[in-house]
């Protein structure tokens, strides 16, 4: 299983970490809770299980668990105003998607989706089911979105609050207007340049970048 291994870790204001596990190619695992792939967990900051964790005492169920029905999460934020926990994932041939993280939840994968296996054979029919949350937002044809962060600095007024995905096989950086949990507008940024792998808005409030092919680390600059 040499893919799909999911990254990132956040923390939240109690201390809590948050990971997400790949379905590692399986795909079928992301919907068995007896095991960690294809799932976010949460667990403290010494390794302790928060007994609030949503499926705590359920027999053949992992404690760990925060979620599931992930194909393999590559972005995770905090929004800066709820606190609540976004992040996005590589879908297959088409269908990655932005989810918010709820406890307990059903993301889907891989009994609904937006894409198709590499073949173009067909994974599913249906993109929603009864029980399953959806994507607030996905793209076809893929992107492969990577990094991920809110805007919060003054150096970018006309961007506050807006959400900026790297992509990797898209080669770009995505500028998404937020009105609540709805993205409003996309805008492609430096298209073609490389592949993004990583974007965090640093201590001087400035966004930095960091890219693949050719490696760099950027710092995007307004125009005075």
């Amino acid at each position: 299983m040499p893919y799909h291994f999911g990254c990132r870790i956040v923390f939240d204001e109690q201390n809590r970490l948050y990971f997400p596990i790949g379905d590692r190619g399986e795909m079928e695992n992301a919907q068995k809770l007896s095991n960690h792939n294809g799932k976010l967990m949460r667990i403290h900051d010494d390794g302790r299980v928060p007994l609030d964790n949503p499926f705590i005492g359920e027999d053949n169920v992992r404690p760990e668990i925060y979620n599931y029905g992930h194909r393999n999460i590559q972005g995770m934020a905090i929004h800066p105003e709820t606190g609540e926990i976004w992040t996005h994932e590589h879908g297959p041939r088409g269908g990655d998607e932005i989810n918010i993280e709820k406890p307990g939840a059903n993301y889907g994968w891989p009994i609904v989706t937006f894409g198709i296996n590499y073949d173009g054979t067909t994974i599913t029919n249906d993109t929603t089911l009864p029980g399953i949350t959806d994507p607030i937002h996905y793209w076809v044809p893929s992107i492969a979105p990577c990094g991920m962060c809110f805007v919060t600095s003054d150096k970018y007024p006309n961007w506050k609050n807006n959400l900026m995905v790297t992509a990797l096989a898209g080669q770009q950086i995505q500028r998404l207007t937020l009105s609540g949990t709805q993205v409003v507008n996309t805008e492609k940024l430096l298209q073609g340049y490389a592949r993004f792998r990583d974007i965090r808005q640093g201590p001087d409030g400035y966004l930095y970048v960091l890219t693949e092919g050719p490696g760099q680390l950027i710092r995007l600059k307004p125009i005075d």
